[in-house]
């Protein structure tokens, strides 16, 4: 039996992340009533501010119930309880085609473990299939997101991101470079100019800052230890009413209802829910009439790079710990000037060196730089046969179908690759660095953990599976607002772009509804 939810809402939000933070916040700042779904439960962090809930499992699965999370660069015994438990959590994907799938599911969803990286994409990357023909330009341009990107950055104090033109105040200051940096910088630069070498622009708020705006509106409601099994329609098919979900600890399923849906799941669980959501007027999958739901799958290039020590700089200077710098792409910029369209940016830091009497005995006879690590993000092209699915012979813990995911590079990618390791490689040698290990081989992909595409946006119904306000085509109230939407992956982390897509995606919907109920534009409910 399937208990429908009493309480009365406006919106129903699935995800607690990156992006069903910022939703919870417009919505319910505007006036709406929210209820925020989150599969996993609360835990007991510092930056959560809310009791754990008593869920009667291991807060940390152990290394044996997660084969797949172990492979990201961020898991450690410390971090393992905000990674998912791979036997609960399966998926499937061809033997010769390896995804490694990194998630999380607790309230605050993958956010707690963010690098807190933040990079505006420009019409370079938006409009890239217009200058190489490869793809389909995005339905918005660089202009469209700049201030819903400038709102994102002040409200998340993001550092060394100048404000557009016109705009009060001036950019938040960015801890200075490490002296190994800075030296870094010179011998990049004074060699290629056009390799520039800049502050990492970072997220200073709290992860839960978005939630806890939303929580002070008194609006919201939090459903945690809530998984989505499928989108509930009306009785023709046109709108959607809720969202239908089994509770984690006791496997009851229950539908909370609203007048509309905004999925920001991740990437993949969207499109698994869509997929799942398939019913007699949506055969292959709400939302799927072009056909494209689920293809297009994108992720960054990832491992190509360095780790080892610094030259120290040639003078005597202060050592700070910086949030790192990065090198935007330098390829194909003005013309096609490679074997490979598009680019990649290099992301990159130089700690000071360690202190103390061991460090100084080790040191003795010679001046030893700091540790230091490089890795280049690169371009993945949109490839309609990079796809997700469902498998309905294979369900997760709570007998929902899970994903299968069927991706590769390729042989784009592989000439990036190979342009990356000779690129970095040079940059190594100008800087004077010494490399101790050498990642000379791709990770397979998701390994990025910037998963893109398979609900995209687009101008054409036939083509794409969300208008240019993250709106379903065929479903008027259903807004799909994580990377799932990004028409092609640019090299830039892609966090800063959903959060800006999210924040217009609601400030539309908000708008059209204050056209058809005037008493909302207080933004206070009456």
């Amino acid at each position: 039996m399937v208990n429908q939810s009493t309480d009365q809402f406006d919106a129903v939000v699935v995800g607690s992340g990156a992006t069903g933070g910022w939703a919870a916040k417009e919505l319910t700042e505007g006036g709406l009533r929210v209820a925020l779904m989150e599969a996993g439960p609360m835990l007991p962090t510092k930056d959560i501010g809310v009791p754990l809930r008593e869920t009667g499992v291991p807060l940390a699965p152990g290394p044996e119930r997660q084969p797949v999370q172990q492979r990201c660069y961020a898991y450690a015994e410390a971090s393992a309880p905000f990674f998912v438990d791979d036997v609960e959590n399966p998926y499937t994907h061809p033997d010769d085609r390896q995804y490694d799938w990194i998630r999380s599911r607790q309230v605050g969803g993958r956010l707690l473990l963010w690098d807190r990286v933040c990079l505006r994409m420009t019409d370079r990357e938006l409009k890239a299939a217009s200058r190489d023909g490869v793809g389909e330009d995005w339905p918005i341009s660089e202009r469209d997101l700049a201030p819903y990107y400038e709102r994102v950055e002040r409200f998340l104090s993001v550092t060394g991101q100048a404000p557009p033109p016109g705009a009060d105040g001036s950019p938040i200051a960015s801890p200075p470079l490490s002296g190994g940096e800075r030296h870094f910088k010179r011998a990049v630069e004074s060699r290629w100019p056009e390799r520039t070498v800049e502050k990492t622009h970072t997220a200073l708020a709290p992860p839960d800052a978005t939630l806890q705006a939303a929580m002070r509106t008194g609006r919201l409601s939090l459903f945690a230890d809530s998984v989505a099994r499928r989108i509930a329609m009306d009785g023709d098919g046109s709108r959607a009413t809720g969202v239908a979900y089994v509770e984690r600890i006791s496997g009851e399923e229950r539908v909370v209802e609203a007048p509309v849906v905004f999925l920001c799941a991740s990437t993949i669980e969207s499109t698994r829910l869509m997929l799942n959501s398939a019913d007699e007027q949506h055969p292959d999958g709400v939302g799927n009439s072009s056909g494209t739901l689920g293809r297009y799958l994108m992720d960054h290039t990832f491992s190509i790079g360095f780790d080892g020590v610094a030259q120290p700089p040639p003078r005597a200077e202060p050592d700070p710990l910086s949030f790192g710098c990065f090198i935007p792409s330098f390829r194909n910029v003005e013309e096609q000037d490679s074997d490979f369209v598009r680019g990649y940016g290099v992301a990159l830091q130089i700690r000071p060196r360690s202190k103390g009497p061991l460090r100084r005995l080790r040191n003795r006879g010679r001046r030893a730089g700091g540790p230091f690590w490089m890795r280049a993000l690169g371009e993945v092209l949109p490839d309609r046969d990079n796809r997700v699915t469902v498998d309905p012979a294979k369900v997760d813990a709570w007998g929902i179908p899970v994903a299968s995911i069927d991706c590769g590079y390729g042989e784009n990618e592989r000439r990036m690759a190979r342009d990356q390791l000779e690129a970095l490689s040079e940059i190594v040698e100008r800087a004077g660095m010494q490399p101790r290990t050498t990642h000379s081989e791709l990770g397979p992909p998701g390994i990025s953990i910037h998963e893109v595409g398979t609900a995209r946006m687009g101008d054409d119904p036939e083509t794409s599976v969300l208008d240019r306000f993250n709106r379903s085509w065929d479903v008027e109230n259903l807004f799909v607002t994580d990377g799932s939407c990004f028409t092609s992956s640019g090299y830039q982390n892609p966090t800063l772009t959903m959060m800006a897509l999210t924040v217009r995606a609601c400030e539309h919907h908000l708008e059209k509804l204050r056209k058809r109920e005037p008493w909302r534009a207080s933004g206070v409910r009456a």
